[in-house]
């Protein structure tokens, strides 16, 4: 199997918050305004938008640009970006737990017409970051790499994936029976598909536990979470719409629709999070502050 390698990301930084106080008063209230309704918008958005993790883990499992497009995460996340005035953001690069997104035309540029030379977009950069860290549970770092008033024809960003935060969910028991040499009972094609994702996420190596496969596995025998289960925030949207497919008047969509829309405000279900022991807690903050596997099983085996 070919290693598909990672793209060639930049490495420069976006630097701060561009400055409010260029450009003409009218300008910086202007730009103020906006991104002050961009914000509320957000703020008010995200704590409804919390991702279970069977869902992530599709998105995660997917190999190919198209097949995370073709993902229910993937669609979720570009409309609720358009949807809050992000723009139309769209992947154009992937290696595995490394992305690349572009926005065409991005009306955050638009906040600050008198700034050039200089990448402006923190507000996405921003909600990027918390998305996949608040939504999807995944630790991460987002920079934006071009900018539209920097120059460049489009705004791109760039989302790199903590290793072992998206192992964590990516990987479901059938995988770590993989990884301990055990076949799960499934069908031939599921369970080369599952080799195939963990090869190229660099946990096999030739059909073997890899470097990489037997110190995740050492560190995960540590981390006791338990997965809750939950409706993806996009369900209530895909069963209105199929709904509204199935009816041939307005009046019997529009009835069965209100039905269910009440159902679902009155159930209103928080999120819930995964339940984890302080053991575990102590483990993941060690994670975010470690850059190897070989650092934090160091760390692990000293405080033991």
């Amino acid at each position: 199997m070919t290693d598909p390698g990672l793209p060639p990301f930049m490495q420069n930084s976006g630097g701060a918050p561009p400055p409010m106080s260029e450009g003409s008063f009218g300008q910086s209230m202007g730009a103020f305004g906006a991104m002050l309704k961009l914000q509320q918008d957000i703020s008010e958005r995200f704590p409804k938008s919390k991702v279970p993790w069977n869902e992530t883990r599709k998105f995660l499992k997917s190999i190919s640009i198209e097949g995370i497009r073709s993902t229910s995460l993937y669609r979720f996340h570009m409309d609720f970006f358009r949807e809050i005035g992000l723009g139309n953001m769209q992947l154009i690069s992937y290696a595995p737990m490394h992305y690349i997104f572009a926005v065409p035309n991005n009306p955050v540029c638009n906040f600050y017409p008198a700034l050039n030379n200089q990448k402006v977009c923190v507000a996405t950069t921003d909600a990027l970051h918390r998305f996949f860290r608040e939504e999807l549970e995944l630790e991460c770092s987002v920079e934006e790499t071009e900018c539209i008033k920097n120059g460049d024809p489009v705004c791109k960003f760039k989302v790199d994936l903590q290793p072992i935060s998206a192992y964590q969910i990516m990987l479901d028991e059938y995988d770590k029976m993989i990884l301990s040499g055990v076949r799960p009972p499934v069908e031939n094609d599921e369970l080369m598909e599952r080799v195939k994702a963990l090869t190229i996420y660099k946990l096999l190596e030739k059909g073997k536990l890899s470097e990489i496969g037997s110190a995740y596995m050492q560190f995960a025998s540590n981390m006791k979470v338990e997965e809750k289960v939950f409706d993806p925030p996009w369900k209530l949207k895909e069963e209105l719409s199929s709904i509204a497919e199935t009816h041939s008047t307005f009046g019997g969509a529009f009835g069965e629709m209100a039905k269910k829309v009440q159902t679902n405000q009155s159930a209103a279900p928080t999120s819930p999070e995964p339940v984890v022991s302080e053991e575990t807690k102590r483990l993941q903050e060690e994670a975010k502050k470690t850059d190897s596997f070989a650092e934090l099983l160091a760390k692990m085996k000293k405080n033991e």
